[in-house]
């Protein structure tokens, strides 16, 4: 199975770290020696999924699943892996035009599992700013396109095709065993049920969730109440005491509760390594009734600082930047050096 380029994903991502993967894919390989391969990769924020991608199509990990609370971004994928000439025989009709960003930012499906979701979700991936999906980006080259930068300069239909197939042979080698429509939570404890086989040394759960900062402007599901997930699980009002909550959620369920090894990428906020409902801690903490029941183990968190080039939210430019690396695999396979260093 040979992939289609180093850009293996047909979605254009905010924030995609494409250099962060040779660092993960590294530790990963590293950890082979005392674990063992890792038969499942679980990727709960998939997004763009470049790094599931990656280490699919490498042999990296031996299976992939695929996971988002957007049900934009995850009919995507459910389409582009099991129906995957169907949507590149629909991309190849759709015109790239100013007139059908409109219609596709106005469109609402019939159901959940209507087709076109995932037309809408590569269309307005691949000609809106950045690749943002929800309404506070415009096309790319604005309304009046008349900068050197189309609506269409994204949208290249061969190279997405091939990424698309790329995509489809992944899945029917059941190297994508599935895809899903569910929170972080949801899907992390639904792998604990669906594979406990491989508990808890064979499934790595590589997270990269929204940003600390800026979320609520790059994702149509981020962790600001306004974005989706704490709103819906509260059904409260936004308010400053509960806007970023979500992230306290996610760290206090990774140091007491996770059944697996994870690995968890982040902008690098200083709250994230001083806070101690977030990683200030050293070693997972879970309590001994979920040492006794869950079979939670006390993991060493290994905590590492990257340099990153990555555009964000900027005007095109790639910004150097840090990205916070932490995870629970075995110290020993997660490198200290000029690319990664201590937190």
């Amino acid at each position: 199975m040979t992939a289609p380029s180093r850009y293996l994903s047909p979605l254009r991502y905010p924030g995609a770290k494409g250099s962060l993967v040779p660092m993960i894919e590294e530790i990963v390989l590293a950890a082979r020696a005392a674990l063992g391969p890792v038969q499942l990769l679980v990727e709960p924020f998939a997004g763009g999924a470049s790094t599931s991608l990656r280490l699919a199509a490498t042999g990296v990990v031996e299976r992939v699943l695929l996971s988002d609370a957007d049900p934009l971004v995850a009919r995507f994928w459910q389409v582009a892996a099991a129906e995957t000439e169907w949507l590149i025989d629909r991309m190849y009709e759709e015109p790239v035009t100013l007139e059908r960003w409109d219609h596709w930012r106005s469109w609402n499906p019939n159901g959940v599992d209507d087709r076109e979701l995932a037309v809408k979700c590569l269309f307005l991936n691949r000609t809106t700013f950045s690749g943002i999906l929800h309404g506070r980006a415009g096309p790319i080259g604005g309304r009046s396109q008349t900068s050197q930068y189309t609506i269409d300069c994204r949208f290249n239909k061969d190279a997405l095709a091939d990424r698309l197939r790329f995509i489809g042979a992944l899945y029917k080698a059941n190297r994508i065993v599935d895809v899903w429509c569910k929170d972080w939570q949801d899907t992390l404890s639904d792998v604990v049920e669906w594979y406990p086989e491989l508990l808890p040394n064979r499934v790595l759960a590589y997270l990269d969730p929204p940003y600390v900062a800026k979320s609520e402007k790059l994702y149509g599901k981020s962790f600001d109440p306004s974005g989706g997930y704490s709103a819906a699980r509260s059904g409260s009002l936004v308010t400053e005491w509960n806007r970023g909550v979500e992230h306290y959620r996610l760290a206090e369920y990774l140091r007491r509760r996770a059944q697996h090894r994870w690995l968890l990428s982040y902008d690098s906020h200083p709250s994230l390594l001083t806070d101690p409902g977030l990683y200030a801690a050293g070693r997972m903490t879970p309590d001994s009734t979920e040492r006794e029941l869950l079979g939670v183990k006390s993991w060493y968190i290994s905590k590492r600082i990257v340099n990153l080039n990555y555009s964000v939210s900027g005007h095109g430019r790639n910004d150097r930047a840090e990205e916070l690396l932490l995870t629970t695999l075995p110290a020993a396979c997660v490198p200290v050096g000029i690319r990664m260093r201590e937190a």
